[in-house]
């Protein structure tokens, strides 16, 4: 998770579960304490994030990069819902997974 700002090169971060699970939990804070966030979260939200991740995980995240990687989280929500939705798909309570018999996931990843 190491950035290089002085030569404007950013390297890859390895998000973990337990650091994914830490960002979601303070943004959803951030929310919770009142903040709006119609239109996304601010930098300062953002930059605060990446402190406290820092901090509790010795790392070198950045605001963009808590940024970018909520946006994956947003397109893995989207694609689950969407297929959450799909007539023929169930919820296997045992797994915590949604299912779909062979016919339909077929069409859909298709």
């Amino acid at each position: 998770m190491d950035s290089n700002s002085s030569k404007g090169v950013s390297t890859h971060a390895s998000w973990t579960s337990a650091i994914s699970s830490f960002m979601l939990s303070h943004l959803a804070n951030v929310v919770a304490g009142g903040t709006r966030t119609s239109s996304g979260f601010k930098a300062v939200h953002l930059n605060a994030c990446a402190r406290a991740i820092n901090e509790r995980f010795n790392s070198t995240l950045t605001g963009e990069q808590i940024k970018n990687h909520l946006k994956t989280w947003q397109r893995k929500f989207t694609k689950k819902n969407r297929l959450r939705k799909v007539s023929s798909a169930s919820w296997d309570e045992k797994k915590f997974i949604i299912t779909l018999d062979d016919e339909h996931y077929n069409g859909y990843i298709e």
